[in-house]
């Protein structure tokens, strides 16, 4: 655990400026909840075009919100870095949950991993949105940075089983070829 002190110290003491000290909270709004997710995955289930990637990602969420907030959180139930560094003056409110995984990464790098699946361009650009909020967990000194390379782990491999399983379940019964990942 040192280690990862040592990053998040190394960001918190020479990486900060006011400019990011403004923006980093915003960033990491966005991966708040899930909720930009949600409306991102309500949205495409309305559109009839888009519609297919809409139940993808709607049901990776659901896997998501299951996996990390009600199984592995839970178990691992590890304390957040500045509950252990009360030197730190954070720039959010405390959080209420676990610490492992990142639940923000998670989310993020699942849906960025369901937008490449169905379109290579903005999957990229939704993998870069990933890594931002990805780093304004560590520069809110909200997370340990293995609580934020395992939620980009976990997030992805998540979203390709249940992009996998979705397909299979709802593809006229599991009858219709698996599309390549």
């Amino acid at each position: 655990m040192d280690w990862e002190f040592y990053i998040l110290n190394y960001i918190h003491y020479n990486l900060r400026s006011d400019f990011l000290d403004a923006v980093m909270p915003y960033i990491s709004l966005l991966g708040a909840a899930g909720v930009l997710w949600i409306i991102i995955a309500v949205a495409a289930l309305i559109i009839k075009k888009y519609r297919s990637f809409g139940k993808s990602l709607s049901f990776y969420l659901i896997c998501a919100f299951i996996i990390c907030n009600l199984i592995i959180k839970p178990i691992v139930n590890r304390i957040r870095p500045y509950e252990l560094n009360d030197a730190i003056q954070l720039l959010v409110p405390p959080e209420t949950d676990a610490s492992f995984p990142s639940g923000h990464t998670f989310f993020a790098f699942g849906t960025a991993t369901i937008f490449f699946i169905y379109n290579k361009k903005l999957g990229i650009f939704m993998y870069l949105l990933a890594l931002a909020i990805a780093i304004s967990r560590l520069y809110l000194y909200i997370h340990f940075p293995t609580d934020v390379i395992c939620g980009m782990i976990f997030g992805t491999i998540t979203a390709i089983a249940a992009y996998k399983t979705e397909k299979f379940i709802f593809s006229n019964n599991g009858t219709d070829k698996l599309r390549q990942v």
